[in-house]
């Protein structure tokens, strides 16, 4: 039986994640009708991604003070007031300003609901909640866009407004039953830099902050380039789309099923070790493959692993710091993604223009691949058990 809490953040993750990308595909189109040329379209979702990247640590540290709930709905009302702001967009840099303003509402809101799905999850339960969280998030970044996509038939604006619509309903209805998480007994201490210094101490999150980005770095170079390597080889825009479902669609099937195995085993470094590794194994893969049926594969084996490595992150994280510095735990977990993000676009581009595609793609997986080598022995070791 999964918690009332637990399915609470859920159902409020996927309202927040289905309005907020419904607006995912049809920003860019929105702006470019305002005038904005590629160049700019491409600094507007830049802006969105830094903030978000500089923003979740500090706003994870905040959630550790004010409290898990005011976060999370600070973070949806954000969100859907910039669908709400959207409406009266004129110009390019207007949409700049209000995407930045969206990458604020994000970072208020990652961080916070990662660490309530751990406040209010006991221990022997941590992979399932993740499990369960993580599968509502990929549903309804899965769901949105094609949601969007659908009501923008009638016009962006409109689309803008059921965006806003979706997300000040989840904050009225879903806000006020929100169970409060249980009190913490050592809340966090007024020095700000004893609480970083303690994570910094702690292997097992700075493992877990590394694996994170290397993951990610590799995972941007899919998002990125992908799409111009399908084109290259022939491959259809609809299939290209379908490809990044098949992948989405594993990563939220796999998720529940996962986590409840290593809740079952005790054990979750394995999986964020023999993920990592399956998936840097899979990004080097693509580049030699042009064909429908190895594409599909192997982006399905992407979502299976993703689903493997995540899952267990988000429970490691909860259950190696105290209640009173998993926010800033948290925080920095999603600047690691943001920051994964952009510094795959940062580079990789350079090496596909230099080398090609399966260049960039081998780099991308070899580095996260190497990377989980290394965690692999970075990873404290869990205590011998006590001789008889």
């Amino acid at each position: 039986m999964v918690p009332v809490p637990i399915l609470t953040a859920c159902a409020l993750t996927f309202v927040l994640y289905l309005g907020a990308y419904m607006r995912l595909p049809l920003v860019p189109l929105f702006a470019q009708g305002l005038g904005a040329s590629t160049f700019q379209v491409g600094m507007i979702n830049a802006g969105f991604m830094l903030a978000a990247t500089l923003l979740s640590l500090p706003l994870g540290l905040v959630s550790d003070r004010l409290g898990r709930r005011r976060l999370i709905l600070v973070g949806m009302a954000i969100s859907g007031l910039t669908s709400v702001f959207l409406l009266f967009a004129a110009t390019p840099l207007q949409v700049g300003a209000i995407y930045l303003f969206s990458g604020v509402g994000l970072a208020c809101f990652s961080p916070a609901m990662m660490s309530y799905v751990g406040d209010v999850s006991p221990v022997p339960f941590l992979g399932r909640a993740y499990g369960w969280y993580t599968s509502a998030l990929y549903l309804g970044m899965a769901a949105g866009p094609g949601l969007g996509g659908a009501v923008a038939a009638w016009g962006f604006r409109v689309a803008f407004l059921v965006s806003a619509v979706v997300i000040a309903a989840g904050v009225l209805v879903g806000g006020p039953r929100m169970p409060a998480p249980p009190p913490v007994v050592r809340p966090g201490s007024s020095n700000l830099l004893s609480d970083f210094l303690e994570i910094a101490r702690n292997r097992a999150v700075l493992a877990c902050w590394i694996a994170t980005f290397f993951s990610t770095y590799a995972w941007g170079s899919l998002f990125a380039f992908f799409p111009l390597y399908a084109r290259e080889a022939g491959i259809s825009i609809a299939h290209t789309g379908l490809i990044f479902t098949c992948q989405a669609a594993a990563n939220a099937v796999f998720r529940i099923p996962i986590g409840h195995f290593s809740d079952r085993l005790g054990k979750r470094v394995p999986f964020i070790i023999g993920g990592n590794l399956a998936f840097a194994l899979c990004i080097m893969a693509v580049g030699q493959f042009r064909g429908l049926g190895p594409l599909y594969l192997l982006f399905v084996a992407v979502g299976g692993s993703m689903a493997a490595t995540f899952t267990a992150i988000g429970a490691v994280l909860s259950e190696s710091v105290p209640t009173r510095i998993r926010g800033l735990a948290m925080g920095g977990y999603n600047t690691c993604i943001y920051g994964g993000f952009a510094v795959s676009a940062a580079t990789l581009g350079a090496v596909i223009s230099c080398s090609g595609f399966p260049a960039g793609f081998g780099v991308a997986g070899g580095l996260c691949a190497a990377a989980t080598l290394v965690l692999a022995f970075f990873f404290p070791r869990p205590p011998a058990p006590p001789s008889p």
